[in-house]
């Protein structure tokens, strides 16, 4: 995959969280950057991430759990890892012993620290292995998101997928790494192994008020997005680029990392 801006990549040594950045098809240059001018403020994802925010997306509440991993009683997978608003969102659900489920999305953000906000909940929907679909509308923020499946008998698992925006030039691409080229839902919970650097990297980028939109790895590959529109392009997971890095969750990583973080993103957008 050409990514034709410069990437931000969060590196993790054996000891510290380091900072590094990289030119497309180069090894990446460690080390902290001088302060630079925040580029945050009013955005649609600043004015998103002021909407209340919900925690009833994990496993747990309303006496939810988690499916057994070796025998799942409820997996499903999106159609396509992303969708623009005003397609189909469309998921192929397969329960054991059920005709039907719940699905509610949530968009991952920051949203005061409920990491998620609410946005649907559909009922009854066939989980069966047939399609069942639903129109994304316009008021969807660009994002990483959650279909999250639900048994009558509490059992839960996730399907995640991106919502893009080609057409508005954001100051900040975020590319994950999500497939289902498969045709097949990610084991277990139904999460693949990166989700967590992804929604983590959202959830910093959302909390420091950057103008962000998100696209998979797929979608620049095809042309849907084309990188060289955007001021810089953060990628979580390294997957695509020559070297990989094992990274850091800049969620997670100390305040120091955090500021450098930001001081190389503001570097990179100036």
């Amino acid at each position: 995959m050409q990514l034709a801006r410069r990437t931000v990549l969060l590196a993790a040594g054996a000891a510290s969280a380091a900072l590094a950045v990289a030119a497309p098809g180069t090894a990446a240059a460690a080390g902290p950057l001088p302060p630079a001018g925040p580029h945050t403020g009013d955005n649609p994802v600043v004015r998103e991430n002021l909407a209340e925010g919900s925690d009833e997306w994990g496993i747990g509440p309303r006496e939810t759990c988690g499916v057994d991993p070796r025998h799942p009683e409820i997996q499903g997978y999106a159609a396509a890892a992303s969708v623009e608003p005003g397609q189909d969102l469309a998921l192929r659900v397969s329960a054991r012993g059920e005709r039907t489920c719940t699905v509610e999305v949530y968009r991952l953000g920051h949203y005061g620290g409920d990491r998620a906000r609410h946005l649907l909940t559909a009922e009854d929907v066939p989980a069966d292995g047939r399609t069942w679909k639903t129109r994304v509308p316009a008021s969807w923020v660009s994002g990483l998101f959650l279909a999250v499946l639900t048994t009558s008998g509490g059992h839960r698992a996730y399907t995640p997928f991106v919502v893009r925006e080609p057409a508005r030039r954001s100051d900040v691409l975020a590319v994950v790494p999500l497939s289902y080229a498969g045709r097949r839902p990610y084991p277990g919970l139904g999460m693949p192994g990166t989700l967590g650097t992804d929604a983590s990297t959202a959830r910093w980028l959302e909390e420091a008020g950057y103008d962000v939109t998100y696209a998979t790895e797929e979608d620049v590959r095809k042309g849907r997005v084309r990188p060289a529109r955007y001021g810089a392009v953060v990628h979580p997971s390294a997957t695509a680029l020559p070297r990989p890095l094992a990274l850091a969750e800049p969620g997670h990583a100390d305040e120091r990392t955090r500021s450098e973080a930001a001081a190389l993103l503001d570097g990179l957008l100036d």
